[in-house]
């Protein structure tokens, strides 16, 4: 009788562990956004691409002077499968001026459209 409750009692404290296991796992759910490495490629090629779109966008028409904008670092990357794939970067960016800010910038890239990336949000925080 011993014997069964010890075997009772280990399958139970297995079961909690898996359990445990698979609550604790954060793994991205389907569709949301997952986390990529600041230095992957894809992400600093995104993170260029939305510091040129924005600076046009700021910029005045007629103006020559260079970007307003600069890309000092990519602080936090994240990325979402779509039609094509969204990326959410937190950027810390130099102003013309020499004002640091941080950045939100979601950019939507296509490989198959003949200009891949487009930024779809740009908010300061």
């Amino acid at each position: 009788m011993n014997r069964n409750k010890f075997v009772l009692l280990i399958t139970l404290c297995a079961f909690a562990l898996c359990a445990f296991v698979v609550v604790c796992t954060k793994e991205p759910t389907v569709g949301g956004y997952a986390k990529v490495p600041v230095a992957d490629s894809d992400v600093i090629k995104a993170a260029e691409f939305a510091i040129n779109a924005q600076s046009e966008t700021i910029q005045q028409p007629g103006d020559q002077q260079p970007s307003k904008l600069r890309l000092l670092k990519i602080l936090r990357a994240e990325q979402q499968v779509v039609a094509g794939t969204n990326y959410r970067l937190t950027l810390s960016v130099k102003e013309i001026g020499n004002l640091q800010r941080t950045a939100e910038a979601i950019v939507w890239w296509q490989a198959w459209r003949p200009n891949p990336y487009e930024l779809t949000s740009w908010t300061w925080k």
